[in-house]
């Protein structure tokens, strides 16, 4: 008897293995995302052409797709999991498990399986009857639930598929970190609670979105959670970045060597604060291509939730796919909010910490908006951890000409109403209602230039110097 589930899920595990959306494989074989979607539901079958079809482009027989046999499972299988799963689970019981499920899911699917099973948040388990008769009479009856992982080979295959369909089912199309983060959510439009929805419109894949009661909604698109923010007008920054080609160049690009001066580094004072807190929520705010949280991902060792917001849906969407791809770490889920960051659709007092690297100065007229943002997200307790451009002294021949030359510059160089010494500035985070904010000193001001002429074109307040600000919100 053909076995229409079975069958179904063969052909979503090859068609995932090749890299395919369900809109894609359609294309290729000339039917509707909608067929294929019947397909793998074990609703309908592919006829025989079709097979011949999806055997030609998987190179596989069609007998393998149909019966699963040797050559299915020899060509289907994952190799060994990934160091980075592996790490997650020091028992081989649990790694046997996933094993078994890498056949059937794609390295995404694994990766969130893992990263949920390794929180406790995921178990699994083989349900079996017990049935005691007299006379072909049932007397009675109980249920009894087995670990997954410690059942034998042949058991663990034979199920593996259907633990696999039902995950899909239960974890839906949502990341696990758009699952988590709408728990923090808040319409920006109204202050109500966001719950994540998926729509369904065209009976194919489901759309995820996040909607409030009072009916405003804001999709998930490429990946980024769309609140329709615009980049400030005449500041198009991220434009110059024309494809992900040109995002890729910036992101392998050495820098300015200014921003990497000092004794140590500005990045790493930040990374052995993080590390010191180990933080279960951090948001990125106006984090642009990431260049700060970059160093700090490669190292985060603990489960946690990071959120990376900018105005620019454009360079988050860019964000997404190279943080996912290249700079994976399997305790991170990174969400993506495109938004105004002066106004987060984030819950009062819910982020253990906000980062900024140069993202606060990045929104120019709104920098102490985003500022006191920070504040408000922020549990009681919880720390802003940024780096802020400094002046040396007001009273300061040095300071004093940097100031004039500063402000002579027209409005297209987008210039912030204010300049702070140190003094200055931990007042301001005083006011703001920080009830203590560690200052650490990373460079000094540059020498002020010998002539009367501005002396950079872009990114004009590197002329500054540069601190480590850690401030803290009373617990």
């Amino acid at each position: 008897m053909i076995d229409r589930e079975q069958i179904g899920i063969r052909i979503a595990v090859l068609r995932k293995k090749a890299g395919l959306s369900q809109q894609a494989l359609a294309d290729k074989l000339g039917v509707s995302a909608q067929a294929v979607s019947k397909w793998e539901g074990g609703k309908n079958l592919p006829d025989i052409d079709m097979f011949r079809e999806l055997a030609w482009l998987f190179r596989m027989t069609i007998d393998s797709i149909v019966e699963g046999d040797l050559l299915f499972a020899q060509k289907s299988v994952q190799k060994e999991l990934p160091a980075s799963i592996e790490a997650l689970f020091p028992d081989v019981e649990r790694r046997r498990l996933l094993q078994s499920l890498s056949t059937y899911c794609s390295d995404t699917e694994l990766g969130n399986i893992a990263r949920e099973m390794s929180r406790g948040n995921l178990e699994l388990w083989i349900q079996a009857g017990i049935a005691r008769m007299e006379a072909g009479t049932l007397q009675e009856e109980r249920k009894v639930s087995i670990p997954a992982s410690i059942v034998g080979e042949n058991t663990l295959r034979e199920t593996a598929p259907y633990f696999a369909k039902s995950l899909g089912e239960m974890m839906g199309n949502a990341e696990p970190g758009l699952l988590r983060l709408a728990e923090l959510m808040r319409c920006p439009e109204c202050g109500e609670r966001l719950l994540t929805e998926n729509r369904d419109e065209n009976k194919d894949e489901c759309k995820v979105c996040f909607a409030c009661k009072n009916g405003h909604r804001y999709d998930v698109t490429d990946g980024v959670v769309y609140f329709g923010s615009r980049e400030i007008p005449g500041e198009l920054w991220s434009l110059y970045m024309k494809n992900y080609q040109d995002y890729l160049g910036e992101q392998r690009h050495p820098g300015n060597p200014r921003y990497q001066m000092g004794a140590v580094p500005c990045s790493e004072v930040r990374w052995q604060t993080m590390k010191k807190l180990r933080p279960r929520i951090i948001l990125d705010i106006a984090c642009g291509t990431g260049g700060g949280l970059k160093y700090d991902l490669q190292r985060i060792n603990w489960p946690c939730l990071v959120i990376m917001t900018d105005v620019s849906h454009r360079i988050l969407k860019y964000n997404k796919r190279y943080f996912t791809e290249e700079m994976a770490n399997p305790y991170v889920d990174i969400v993506c909010l495109a938004c105004d960051c002066a106004r987060l659709p984030v819950r009062d007092g819910c982020i253990d910490m906000v980062v900024s690297n140069g993202g606060f100065e990045s929104m120019q007229t709104k920098m102490m908006d985003g500022f006191r943002e920070a504040y408000r997200v922020l549990k009681p307790g919880g720390h802003a951890v940024y780096n802020i451009s400094i002046l040396g002294d007001h009273a300061s021949e040095n300071t004093k000409k940097w100031e004039r030359l500063y402000y002579s510059l027209d409005e297209s160089y987008s210039l912030h109403e204010k300049l702070y010494d140190i003094e200055e500035w931990e007042e301001i985070c005083r006011e703001t209602g920080y009830s203590s904010t560690e200052t650490k000193e990373i460079y000094g001001e540059l020498p002020a230039p010998e002539t009367d002429t501005f002396p950079f074109e872009n990114e004009i307040m590197q002329w500054m110097g540069e601190y480590l600000c850690v401030s803290e919100k009373q617990a």
